[in-house]
């Protein structure tokens, strides 16, 4: 696409600029950094095609224009070096193009949503990619060598074991940690909604081990009592997502397992793990929190005293210590 966006200003298409500006700044307010800046790169893009094409107005966005937009974004352009959009990719760009002109018509700038038929391409049906059990065996067991690493075999145990999403773990404070029920809280994950989560005792207990050093480093920093993060670096601050990806991949490195291993794998490998152990879909479903089995199932709650009961039975390194150990 020739032109940006961001130099929008002072043409024809300020306006339009100004409607998406308006609605990115209210979604964060509602919702997560990282959703507000998927919906915001999504509209951009859709809006330098407007500008390409010619169509400065909302009004004259049919479901034509909008079918066209994808389309186009599955194709290569040689001319722009534009690369084809994966399905799931423009899912996502049809779901905020939805979105907005949803926010479009209950502000009364267009009387009905065009984008509401436009159906979105199917999704492959590819399997995620899971690491076998004896390999993380391996990378989990091995013993940390220096302080960094007990901080990042907690991590790894931690998405191993209860399988959260990067930016959830990530956004852990010490206290969302349930030592004596084996819990953790998930505060407004994906879709918003909180849960909590069984943790297995070898993530516990690699947790425990890391929380003098993190005392220490706070300690020296001179953050202790101000800083909440589960997860901090030297400096005494909440380790970046960037950080934790790149500790996940080295901690498995130095195990010499010859793997890429990253927060969503691991996440993946544990659901699997699971399911294979427990036949329970609906167990995964709530450990994972989405909010449907598939596309087309209604959620279904299960009982938290029967999920910590199958999750103990079933994660392979979930088991808790008898009582006389």
């Amino acid at each position: 696409m020739r032109d940006n966006p961001h130099n929008l200003n002072r043409s024809p298409w300020s306006s339009l600029l100004a409607d998406i500006e308006d609605y990115i700044e209210r979604y964060r307010k509602a919702y997560s950094p990282h959703s507000a800046e998927i919906k915001a790169y999504s509209l951009r893009q859709f809006l330098a095609y407007l500008q390409e094409y010619r169509i400065s107005e909302w009004t004259l966005c049919d479901e034509k224009v909008i079918r066209n937009y994808i389309i186009y974004r599955s194709k290569t352009s040689p001319a722009s070096g534009q690369k084809p959009l994966k399905s799931s990719s423009m899912q996502t760009q049809l779901a905020s193009i939805r979105l907005f002109f949803d926010d479009l018509v209950e502000r009364g700038i267009i009387s009905h949503n065009p984008a509401k038929l436009v159906k979105p391409p199917k999704s492959s049906k590819r399997l995620p990619s899971v690491v076998e059990v004896d390999l993380l065996e391996k990378i989990l067991n091995r013993p940390p060598t220096n302080e960094h690493e007990v901080r990042d075999r907690a991590i790894c145990e931690l998405f191993y074991s209860s399988g959260l999403r990067l930016a959830e773990l990530q956004a852990l404070n010490l206290h969302h940690i349930d030592f004596d029920d084996y819990e953790v809280r998930v505060i407004a994950g994906k879709g918003d909604k909180d849960r909590i989560v069984p943790v297995g005792r070898k993530a516990i207990d690699a947790i425990q081990a890391w929380l003098p050093i993190r005392q220490e480093w706070m300690a020296e920093k001179g953050v202790l009592g101000f800083e909440k993060a589960l997860f901090l670096s030297e400096r005494g601050n909440r380790l970046s997502a960037r950080q934790i990806s790149t500790r996940v991949k080295r901690y498995a490195e130095e195990s010499g397992v010859n793997i890429n291993l990253h927060p969503h794998l691991l996440r993946h490998s544990m659901a699997t793990h699971v399911l294979e152990s427990s036949q329970d879909i609906r167990l995964v479903q709530e450990l994972l929190g989405h909010a449907d089995i598939s596309t087309t199932q209604v959620y279904t709650h299960l009982d938290f005293g029967h999920l910590t009961k199958v999750f103990d039975a079933a994660h392979p390194r979930a088991r808790k210590k008898k009582e006389d150990d």
